[in-house]
């Protein structure tokens, strides 16, 4: 029995992390899109959005972090280009490379806590890890901080084997997945190591703690010279990207420039966030977790650590916890263990109750996942929809730039362009194609700054549009410079799909999706309605009519 629920739930990882989460997964974050996926589309294809970020003035996006995929996609470009099949393949196979590299992490951390805790403990923590709607979307994001959310799990790996056989090289294994983490990913998760440093320094002698400190500092310094090296000879200049990152965002933000610029959030949001991506059941879990076992305490640490840090930041954003999510489904696992062993008198109630724990568990994190496929997926349906015609096509977004998913989805002539709409912040420029690869990165691009200013240098005449992209909203009359509603003769519709309309749903409409018969047989259906309510709007894709000879 136990193999078989073994190889069931590698199964069901298999088959997220490879195939569901690839294909069906959202894009949740325009800085994913326009910090990343369009870097690498140019890396790959030579053409691409640029952000301020990735100005040479400014430089705080690490070159170094796309090479990895850029490095594994260039072949199989190759072949798409030669089987004739869409660019998008690029993007799906991208995903699948990066729910692989969670599956091999996953899978080793796995077989750590079958070895230290229980094989009982190591089954929960899968369960968990595969029902987590917040692990479905970030594991395959292309984000520093999913990277270091994935990364991390090494640390938790050998974090649990230096607590249990005290081996240094554990406890060096350790801080060298998490100097990866933050050096190569984002630069703030090295704070998570300073609980598991604390303890190493309190309980060894003060000569074990300088020569394994000594050694904990060549991995370091190794990691950095490495990123440092990929990154200065990219930007063609010194650039410490990691540096210049924890510049911009503690040391030198004001109310001009800095993450704050970009919206600030109340205390309480990351507590509600959570909510939406774990299970009730997991949260109660890792409470209890947290509360009985003091033996991981210095992991639990890494836990209280980020939470205390980031919840008095006033910017906030969903992709910031990551890096505590497997931590959360350990310390769950953990703690529902220690409820298995105290039932251990009773079995019937044992069984009932890990019945009920993981059908809530399954029932709450398929609600939640099929809600963000089913209400938010539409810009992934709409851009592969796209017609493709002959000659250079210039596809044009207004309001709607930031659900935009990848130049990945445009054919090779064609070009992604920001017509006027409401939006008064800076938006993303063009690498430049006239140059080489390294001439265009290296290259300072006019009209970027680090304020959030708008520039109208970045903007298209509607005039210059083949393609419009929007979702069937009344827009403002004196801002957008087209209505999708009254598009008039010269532009068809080509392609409609149905995207949430948020302001005429319900929370629990947009936040979790259960099938429609089974909504019809929840009582008080007039009050349920009230509390339960989604309602759908077409995203379209408008095609600019040629006229004909």
């Amino acid at each position: 029995m136990k193999s078989i629920t073994k190889l069931a739930l590698i199964g069901l990882l298999l088959a997220s992390r490879l195939y569901l989460q690839p294909i069906y997964s959202l894009v949740s974050d325009c800085d994913e899109t326009f910090n990343y996926w369009e870097p690498l589309n140019f890396l790959l294809r030579g053409f691409g959005k640029q952000t301020w970020e990735y100005s040479p003035e400014y430089s705080i996006r690490s070159w170094a972090f796309l090479l990895p995929l850029y490095t594994s996609l260039l072949p199989i470009g190759k072949l798409c280009s030669v089987l004739g099949l869409p660019p998008y393949v690029l993007f799906y196979v991208a995903r699948s490379i990066l729910g692989l590299y969670s599956v091999v992490m996953e899978w080793h951390l796995y077989r750590e806590l079958e070895a230290t805790l229980s094989l009982q403990t190591a089954n929960m923590w899968l369960l968990f890890q595969i029902f987590n709607p917040g692990w479905f979307h970030a594991s395959v994001e292309l984000l520093p901080s999913s990277f270091a959310m994935v990364t991390m799990l090494g640390f938790a790996k050998y974090g649990l084997r230096y607590l249990s056989t005290g081996s240094d090289t554990a406890f060096i294994q350790a801080l060298l997945f998490n100097f990866v983490s933050g050096i190569l990913g984002w630069p703030f998760v090295l704070i998570l190591s300073v609980p598991l440093v604390a303890h190493y320094v309190i309980t060894h002698r003060i000569f074990a703690s300088i020569k394994t400190g000594f050694g904990s500092l060549l991995r370091l310094l190794a990691v950095i010279v490495v990123v440092f090296c990929i990154d200065s000879i990219y930007y063609g200049k010194v650039t410490p990207v990691a540096w210049n990152i924890v510049m911009y965002n503690v040391v030198d933000a004001n109310e001009k420039s800095g993450p704050n610029i970009f919206g600030v959030e109340p205390w309480y949001y990351y507590f509600l966030n959570l909510l939406l991506n774990f299970p009730i059941t997991v949260l109660v879990g890792c409470l209890v977790g947290l509360a009985t076992n003091f033996r991981l305490a210095s992991i639990w640490g890494s836990l209280l650590v980020w939470m205390a840090i980031f919840v008095q930041q006033p910017h906030k954003e969903e992709r910031f916890l990551y890096p505590i999510y497997s931590i959360i489904s350990l310390s769950a696992s953990v703690g529902f263990t220690k409820v298995w062993g105290r039932l251990s008198g009773s079995k019937g109630v044992r069984n009932t109750f890990f019945f009920g724990l993981y059908a809530l568990t399954i029932c709450q994190s398929s609600m939640r996942t099929f809600a963000l496929i089913k209400n938010y997926t539409a810009p992934l349906d709409a851009y592969a929809h796209i017609p493709i015609v002959p000659g250079p096509q210039n596809v044009c977004v207004g309001r709607e730039w930031f659900h935009y998913p990848t130049s990945m989805f445009l054919s090779n002539d064609y070009r992604l362009h920001f017509i006027q709409s409401g939006f008064d912040g800076l938006l993303p420029g063009d690498f430049k194609e006239t140059h080489s690869m390294l001439n265009s990165i290296r290259e300072i691009p006019v009209g970027m700054n680090n304020e959030n200013k708008f520039d109208p240098s970045k903007l298209t005449p509607v005039d210059q549009c083949d393609f419009y992209i929007d979702f069937m909203l009344p827009t403002e009359e004196s801002q957008d410079a087209l209505d999708p509603n009254e598009m008039g003769e010269e532009w068809k519709l080509v392609y409609r799909t149905p995207f949430v309309d948020a302001s005429q749903s319900k929370f629990l409409g947009r936040a979790f999706s259960a099938p429609e018969f089974l909504l019809k047989l929840v009582p008080g259906q007039k009050y349920w309605s009230r509390v339960y309510e989604v309602n759908f709007l077409d995203y379209c894709v408008f095609e600019r009519q040629t006229e004909q000879v």
